[in-house]
């Protein structure tokens, strides 16, 4: 199953621009409730621990289980386990709360209902409004102006550290470069001064991300900071994280991800390909309603990419 094209998170956010207050009508309150979502499929071989979304098909054959920390939280009839598509055929699936919303077949797969749930089949199974909302909530954020800046390596290894300074909101705001931290040989580790901050949305430029050196560490590891900082891969379509613990909310709506460390928070992804597991916490920060917020203004330059973008778009249809 395909992703969304960049364009179309791009026209929905700058017509949303050009003709309303900055609002942040589309916000990230799925990452909230749901540890995976994709607008594609999800391969595992491993352990989710919160709710799954998949807008495509779930495969891998090794035994997996999904729901772990949802045990004594959710009703036997929650649907906890949402596929769009189809389940591929393998050993069991153990699903320790709630029940299983099934777009399509389960090939034959056992399902292991521990926490007393049932399958639910519904073959209208839609979720692209909550694709729909992430996709536009991660073009909003990349089109923020940074406000916070980060200390780099320079000839000789050493942390990238990144500094939040944030508003009055609480928001801190940073755009990096992905091959300036992940491919950089200088990166020893990565840190973070979050100055009390709410939210942390680091926005990370692109098309090709392949996380080669670096772990993170100090205020990363902490559950405070998972909740609040926002990874945003706004034009990434590629991401191998590698065997490094992502620590964090990851918002990768055009990407197909590839993992063999923990995600330390939840995931947004056009597809998502893990070997190890996917952890709590969930998004804790600010951008969980669609009230309007205190958020940096986009930057003028970002208005003429977008407004290209649009133009571009136009002539294409022409």
């Amino acid at each position: 199953m395909s992703c969304f094209p960049f364009s179309f998170g791009v026209r929905i956010f700058a017509a949303t621009l050009l003709f309303t207050p900055v609002v942040l009508s589309q916000n990230l309150s799925p990452l909230s409730s749901y540890s995976v979502i994709t607008s594609g499929d999800f391969w595992t071989n491993s352990d989710v621990e919160g709710r799954t979304m998949v807008g495509g098909n779930l495969t891998g054959g090794s035994s997996a289980t999904f729901g772990i920390r949802l045990q004594g939280q959710v009703s036997p009839t929650d649907p906890t386990l949402q596929v769009a598509g189809n389940i591929s055929a393998g050993n069991p699936i153990n699903l320790n709360a709630g029940s299983l919303e099934l777009g399509g077949v389960s090939n034959g797969r056992m399902i292991n209902f521990n926490g007393g749930g049932s399958l639910i089949s519904n073959p209208a199974a839609d979720y692209s409004a909550v694709i729909n909302q992430l996709t536009d909530a991660s073009s909003l954020i990349a089109a923020m102006s940074p406000n916070s800046t980060v200390n780099a390596p320079g000839s000789q290894p050493g942390p990238f550290v990144f500094n939040a300074d944030p508003d009055s909101s609480g928001v801190a705001v940073l755009l990096i470069n992905g091959s300036s931290i992940f491919e950089n040989s200088n990166v020893q580790q990565i840190d973070l001064n979050a100055n009390g901050a709410t939210d942390i949305l680091i926005n990370v430029a692109g098309t090709s991300i392949n996380w080669q050196f670096g772990n993170m560490v100090g205020a990363f590891t902490g559950m405070d900071a998972r909740s609040s900082v926002v990874w945003n891969f706004y034009e990434a379509t590629t991401i191998n994280l590698g065997s490094h613990n992502m620590m964090g909310q990851v918002l990768a709506p055009h990407a197909r991800v590839t993992t063999q460390g923990n995600i330390d928070g939840s995931i947004f992804a056009c597809s998502l390909t893990t070997y190890s597991e996917v952890h709590l916490p969930g998004y804790s920060g600010g951008f969980v309603s669609n009230t309007p917020l205190s958020i940096p203004e986009p930057s003028t330059a970002w208005l003429a990419v977008l407004g290209c973008a649009l133009l571009s778009r136009r002539r294409r249809a022409a």
